[in-house]
């Protein structure tokens, strides 16, 4: 193999390899898209929210009460984590920095405990 290898404990692996593996895909996803319908209209039927194949009841069919009885059943688990939220961005960061010490003691003790 020709060109920049990064070797590592389970093997190596090319990123120039990985960057034509990206644009190959990249170029299969472009022909697959181009092939869609072009008939798309704004402010048409065509834009109107999906109600379970049906016409909705109104312009702006409201997440609640298009998923009712799903958001009804999780009604005490979603009070619980809006009790949690507080939109301050250093607390959802300090409890991600416990929940990754949480994991990596679980997997440095997980035999242990």
């Amino acid at each position: 193999m020709t060109g920049p290898l990064l070797i590592t404990a389970s093997g190596y692996w090319n990123p120039l390899v990985w960057l034509a593996a990206f644009a190959i895909i990249l170029v299969i996803v472009l022909i697959i898209r181009s092939s869609g319908t072009k008939r798309f209209k704004k402010g048409t039927d065509q834009t109107l929210q999906f109600f379970s194949g049906n016409r909705p009841p109104a312009d702006n069919v409201d997440p609640d009460n298009l998923y009712w009885g799903f958001s009804r059943k999780l009604e005490r688990y979603t009070a619980w984590l809006r009790s949690w939220h507080t939109g301050i961005v250093n607390d959802y960061a300090f409890a991600f920095a416990v929940l990754i010490i949480i994991i990596f003691a679980a997997l440095a003790f997980g035999g242990v405990l």
